[in-house]
């Protein structure tokens, strides 16, 4: 391992978080505390705290019954490919998800009559509502796999059990499902809470004017709109401070299992009875219809609009820069993970290393988890802006940045396996006497490869789909997919702006290929191990 780029890593990494906080100290230009007597400051954070309230309390509650139908009705037709578009879902760029729902509901949505017509008082997709609706689609999908898999969990041993002392209706969930549940509901809420929390791109399409803003679009608007460095400290240090905490909280209750293949469908679970099953059923493709119509009515749009008055030329220089970002991001991301992985799980006696370099290298994987991403940005570009000019090299930190953001999530993944490696086979695997070259490609590489496959598919997704830091570094000459697809959605040329989003969904499904495919790798690889007998030693590039 060359010590030098280790430690120009971990320099790089926690000076640029450094420099960030140093600059929200007000160093260079002192934060407006004068907001904290302002009423708009006061209205901003009560509205970002009631709306991710609402948005993980609706996302949960909804995903309750269904995840249990999931995990108790065998014979449900097409879970596994519900479960995968749940997937798709939740890591979907959500500027696809904010057209579909402008074509349905917007002010010429097809479904807008209707709505207008249930709702006598108004009916609005800008404000409370539309952000609501936004925040379950996204979250829906991740309690129902965090749920689904829980309930799961549950042993048949235990399910028979349960059978044969009749337990059932509520005492069953109450003494048998409730305890599989109750470790992970907190983490859950707390998990999908602090993403609308965090919410950029939904609020800034979908608040609709300065009544329905959150801290991360009143930063944005007044770096970007009023150019004022001192209010965007202040809110910045707001969303550092209840951000963070709110992080550490959730730490505590537990972590979330959502990236895990669907389970078999082996094992005795209980029959539901028939008003259950068909009551469970229905419930089950109302929010396989909610989850889908949003994407499947950018179709028609894109018809009604006509092929010949599309703008392809905008369309392909918009995928060009968004692949070039995401693809450089991902590489650096998976490339910072893969070091600090192999050095977290390294033997403290068999390296030249001080003994406090393995948590030092995790702490700078995932020290950016408490840190938003809006708030790095925000002070990064108020530290160098006398020094840089981002007109030039905004796209340099939009690289970077979008790295930083996607580097916990890739060492969450790969540390694990380079601990499975270094534990299982390393000892033998250096009695080979390989060159290190020879090592990494035969050995290594190939028994990570179900890692790396997640890793990269999980990266290009989230860079893809990266709208608040390019909003702060990027320009109109580097303009991506998300950012074009805003643009044609606020000038309401819907057809072009539905073309755009199905172009970065089919872009971003092949991320979700990678990460499914490395999942299925995974277990697939796992089952393997299990079966093989413990006497011989398979060389990992066999299997």
């Amino acid at each position: 391992m060359n010590n030098v780029l280790l430690w120009s890593v971990l320099l790089l990494l926690f000076g640029s978080s450094g420099l960030a906080l140093l600059a929200l100290t007000g160093w260079q230009q002192p934060a407006d505390v004068h907001l904290w007597q302002d009423p708009w400051f006061w209205q901003v954070l009560r509205f970002t705290l009631w709306q991710a309230l609402l948005s993980a309390l609706i996302s949960v509650v909804l995903a309750l019954p269904l995840a249990r139908v999931l995990a108790l009705d065998l014979r449900l037709p097409g879970k596994a490919a519900f479960l995968r578009w749940c997937l798709l879902c939740f890591v979907m760029p959500s500027l696809i998800l904010i057209t579909g729902l402008v074509v349905m509901f917007g002010y010429s949505g097809w479904l807008t009559p209707l709505f207008t017509e249930l709702f006598h008082s108004g009916w609005s997709l800008y404000g409370l509502t539309g952000i609501l609706l936004a925040h379950v689609f996204l979250n829906l999908p991740l309690a129902l796999r965090v749920l689904s898999a829980q309930w799961g969990s549950i042993p048949t041993s235990a399910w028979k059990m349960a059978a044969q002392l009749q337990l059932t209706g509520f005492r069953r969930f109450l003494l048998l499902e409730w305890p599989a549940l109750r470790g992970v509901l907190p983490a859950l809420f707390g998990f999908i809470f602090l993403l609308c929390f965090n919410s950029f791109a939904v609020v800034l399409a979908l608040g609709g004017g300065p009544a329905a803003s959150t801290l991360e679009v009143a930063i944005f608007q007044a770096l970007k709109y009023h150019f004022n460095p001192s209010e965007a400290l202040f809110l910045a240090w707001t969303q550092l401070l209840l951000a963070g905490g709110l992080f550490w909280l959730i730490s505590r209750w537990g972590k979330l299992q959502w990236l895990a293949a669907p389970s078999g469908e082996s094992g005795w679970r209980p029959v539901l009875s028939g008003f259950s099953n068909w009551i469970g059923r229905g419930y089950y493709l109302m929010v396989l219809l909610f989850l889908t119509l949003p994407v499947l009515s950018l179709v028609p749009a894109i018809i009604s609009r006509g092929w010949a008055r599309l703008p392809w030329s905008q369309l392909w220089l918009a995928s060009s820069w968004s692949l070039f970002f995401a693809l450089a991001a991902s590489l650096l991301a998976l490339l910072m993970a893969l070091l600090l992985a192999w050095v977290a799980c390294g033997s403290r006696q068999k390296t030249s290393l001080p003994s406090f370099i393995q948590p030092l290298a995790t702490l700078a994987a995932l020290h950016h988890l408490v840190v938003p991403g809006m708030v790095l940005s925000v002070g990064l570009y108020i530290f160098f802006m006398g020094y840089i000019n981002w007109l030039d090299w905004g796209w340099l930190a939009v690289i970077w940045l979008n790295a930083l953001v996607a580097l916990p999530f890739a060492f969450s993944q790969l540390k694990p396996a380079v601990f499975a490696y270094r534990s299982s086979y390393q000892r033998l695997a250096s009695s080979l006497q390989l060159s290190p070259w020879l090592h990494w490609r035969r050995v290594i590489l190939p028994c990570l490869q179900p890692a790396l496959l997640r890793v990269t598919g999980l990266c290009l997704v989230l860079t893809l789909g990266d709208f608040a830091i390019f909003g702060i570094f990027g320009q109109a000459e580097h303009r991506t997919l998300p950012w074009l697809i805003h643009e044609l959605a606020g000038a309401y040329r819907l057809g072009e702006a539905a073309l755009a989003s199905l172009w970065l969904l089919a872009l971003a499904f092949t991320g979700l290929w990678l990460l499914d495919r490395g999942v299925v790798i995974a277990s697939l690889r796992g089952n393997a191990e299990h079966a093989e007998s413990k006497d011989g030693f398979v060389h990992p590039a066999d299997k």
